[in-house]
């Protein structure tokens, strides 16, 4: 009985050793199979591009005081038996002008290193972009009123025609700049977790983003009339024309700046649609981003609005409206960002070629307030191209 129990034992030892270095075998081949597909790739990739991108995000706008004259025309309500007729504004709308942002274009590139026989990608990448925008309107209306008789003590009489130059004066330029820069380090976890044509790397490392936003601009504008007949005492005229309008001038400076680095992650996949790498293949390549950055805020906001009411005779303004802004906060905070890219890349052993549309986006990155602030979402999106020389192998 004892030999029976030692014999089962020796079996059952045998069959963990067996179990055991088939494992090890068996890890070992893949391990190997592994190695050498890291072993027929360049261990260093230089990569260089440029990309066209379109900005999201919406600031606060500043409404001059009289835009909606600007617009509209003249908004007063005359009596009809003294009414000489009226010019309508219809110039377009200073806040028009402050919504205008061209597509910024710049520059990108990184390097990695996947050393040999590794299956560890280490990398650095950064892209900068940059877009200036100016926009100018000057323009000016000739606007003539219904024509009445002027009669003077004498009881001379002549015909008199109201007369007055409508116009608007605005101009507005933005600059916006951002770089984007990420260290980081991957696992090449090999072929065929997404098919046998599908490569994938995980990778893990810090993003640093900083984004500048400045604008300058201001409207100047007298956007409508209207006339008016009166009497008058002095001056030997028994009846006048009165012209009653106004007037506006307003000033907008403004800054927005974040800056902040943090952990980031990204997903990226090559996937074989046509060919064979040695020979040119055509391939898909697509993948996703994510980010916390832990950065400060800064804005600075100056303004003034003044709108001057003249009706009739009277050598100043009847009224005055009168409105500041001075604003300047710098805080602390924490901006989420994600997001992703596909391209179609034509790729050799040694070299790439890729075409294809990127999106990142930036969640409260920048104050886009006036009096208060405002957190903005900042998002890039538009397309790309990059080529890519490998060295080494």
């Amino acid at each position: 009985m004892s030999e029976l129990i030692i014999q089962n034992r020796q079996n059952n030892t045998r069959r963990g050793l067996l179990a055991t270095t088939s494992a090890i075998v068996l890890a070992g081949c893949v391990a190997s199979g592994q190695d050498a597909i890291a072993a027929d790739r360049p261990t260093i990739w230089i990569e260089g591009g440029w990309h066209f991108d379109s900005i999201t995000g919406s600031s606060d706008i500043l409404v001059p005081p009289l835009d909606d004259l600007t617009v509209n025309g003249f908004s007063s309500t005359p009596t009809a038996a003294n009414f000489l007729g009226q010019g309508a504004g219809g110039f377009p709308s200073f806040t028009e002008m402050e919504k205008m942002l061209g597509r910024s274009s710049g520059a990108e590139g990184s390097i990695s290193f996947q050393p040999k026989g590794s299956s560890w990608v280490f990398s650095v990448a950064g892209r900068y972009g940059r877009t200036h925008t100016h926009r100018r309107l000057d323009q000016r209306k000739e606007i003539d009123g219904e024509a009445t008789f002027v009669t003077t003590i004498f009881n001379n009489r002549y015909l008199k025609t109201p007369h007055y130059t409508n116009y608007v004066a605005q101009a507005n330029d933005t600059t916006e700049a951002h770089t984007i820069i990420d260290f980081q380090v991957g696992r090449d976890i090999g072929i065929g977790l997404f098919g046998d044509r599908t490569e994938s790397v995980f990778n893990f490392g810090a993003r640093y983003a900083q984004m500048n936003m400045t604008s300058k601009g201001h409207s100047y504008a007298a956007p409508a009339v209207a006339f008016y007949r009166g009497k008058t005492a002095f001056s030997g005229i028994k009846y006048t024309i009165d012209t009653y309008h106004q007037n506006s001038a307003t000033l907008l400076q403004r800054y927005s700046n974040f800056s902040g680095i943090g952990p980031s992650f990204s997903w990226s996949n090559v996937t074989g649609l046509w060919g064979d790498v040695s020979d040119g293949q055509l391939a898909l390549d697509w993948g996703a981003n994510a980010a916390v950055l832990f950065g400060r805020q800064k804005v600075k906001v100056n303004s003034t609005a003044k709108a001057n009411d003249f009706h009739g005779l009277a050598s100043g303004p009847n009224s005055t409206q009168h409105s500041t802004i001075n604003r300047t906060q710098s805080r602390r905070v924490s901006v989420p960002n994600l997001g992703g890219f596909a391209a179609l890349s034509y790729r050799f052993t040694n070299a790439k070629l890729s075409m294809g549309y990127r999106a990142d986006f930036f969640f409260g990155a920048l104050d886009g307030g006036l009096d208060t602030r405002h957190a903005m979402t900042t998002g890039y999106h538009g397309p790309f191209a990059t080529i890519s020389f490998g060295l080494g192998g």
